[in-house]
């Protein structure tokens, strides 16, 4: 199969996680933060905003940022190997880039607090700094020991807090790590706080951090098994599809059970989150495994827009935090819609993305951001 083909299916999965981090990043955009963890406190009015609750969570909650985490790697890889071709000193050129994306992120920051570039770049150094893991058992073996380490300060977060979501002030550290924050998990779980806990903003760092490394390497690892570039034949995307739900969405199922059968207890607030985290690798390889069958059944006319999308993701990524800014907290207060009405916005946003990425990319072969990044990137080759 031709590089042209391969980068054909990267597109299209990526187009697809594109439009997918909406269905979750537009809970922030429209209503107040507490109601991306505690779905309980805004926005859920009658059984179609459950419904809407359960889907978001159990297939788009952290799995489309991990397919984008994932494909952030592989991207990371292409470009090292290409420049190796071009410049003679290809990790210099992309810590460079890397660190252009890091200043992007900065200014993404500065209009929305759920800016996820900033964290990819600091991973990418990472990545890039220390040396590649050729083995692919010690590359699975270092992925799992992530993975444990997740759980396990997840874990420990969960100790030292209360059922009632209070911090168990027992240790000097958390005592002293704990000044100036909320001494319970403020407004990550209550609707009535106004600050964050220090220790549980802490987790999310940590969090977020380790899964993206994580996903970054597992791309890595798919790129180097000739996987994620559609090559193998469609029973072999089936079996990844069937094992990867099959793992994945009863972990990502049992998550949102214990917040909705609790009644968003606090006591489950930290724990649903360890089972979520759980189902993150097996959803995202599920993933891979259904859209690269999709990628290569569905009609050229459907794939196409899809994969505009994706070759166009980092200006529309922006684009969507502009809309959602401007129009949900801007032209109305943050609030005013229901989970509902909000994914009415989001097929709106969604229509609107499909239908300018494929003209842009036919006429422009770059999305706007993309050919500025680019042009940055070797302005100094």
């Amino acid at each position: 199969m031709s590089s042209a083909t391969r980068i054909t299916n990267l597109d299209f999965i990526r187009g697809v996680a594109l439009l997918g981090i909406l269905v979750i990043n537009v809970i922030s955009f429209g209503l107040p933060i507490t109601a991306l963890f505690n779905h309980s406190t805004y926005g859920a009015e009658n059984i179609l905003d459950w419904i809407v609750i359960v889907i978001s969570s159990v297939f788009f909650e952290y799995k489309m940022m991990g397919l984008f985490s994932m494909l952030f790697g592989v991207g990371l890889m292409i470009f090292l190997d290409n420049a190796k071709q071009k410049v003679k000193r290809p990790k210099l050129l992309s810590i460079w880039r890397n660190f252009l994306l890091l200043l992007f992120g900065i200014a993404h920051l500065s209009i929305w607090e759920g800016d996820i570039l900033i964290l990819y770049a600091s991973c990418a150094f990472l990545i890039i700094l220390f040396p590649q893991i050729k083995n692919n058992k010690i590359t699975i073996f270092f992925i799992t020991l992530l993975v444990l380490l997740n759980l396990l300060q997840i874990n420990y977060v969960n100790s030292l807090y209360d059922a009632s979501g209070n911090l168990i002030l027992e240790e000097a550290w958390i005592v002293a790590a704990s000044e100036g924050g909320s001494l319970n998990l403020g407004k990550f779980w209550f609707s009535e706080a106004s600050e964050w806990g220090n220790i549980i903003g802490l987790l999310f760092v940590l969090d977020a951090g380790n899964r993206a490394m994580t996903l970054m390497i597992v791309g890595i690892l798919l790129y180097r098994l000739n996987i994620i570039q559609g090559n193998r034949d469609l029973d072999f995307y089936k079996k990844l599809m069937f094992y990867g739900f099959g793992i994945g969405l009863p972990f990502s199922i049992y998550s949102i059970y214990l917040r909705i059968s609790s009644e968003y207890s606090a006591a489950v607030a930290i724990s649903s989150m360890l089972w979520l985290s759980l189902s993150v690798i097996p959803m995202v390889l599920g993933y891979v495994g259904l859209l690269t069958i999709l990628n290569k059944k569905l009609r050229t006319s459907i794939t196409e827009r899809f994969r505009a999308c994706g070759k166009m993701a980092f200006t529309n990524y922006i684009t969507q935090t502009l809309l959602g800014v401007f129009v949900l907290g801007g032209l109305f207060e943050i609030g005013t819609f229901s989970r509902s009405q909000l994914a009415i916005y989001v097929f709106a946003v969604w229509g609107l993305q499909i239908y300018w990425s494929k003209p842009i990319i036919e006429n422009f072969r770059f999305g706007p951001l993309e050919r500025l990044w680019r042009k940055l990137t070797y302005y100094f080759v």
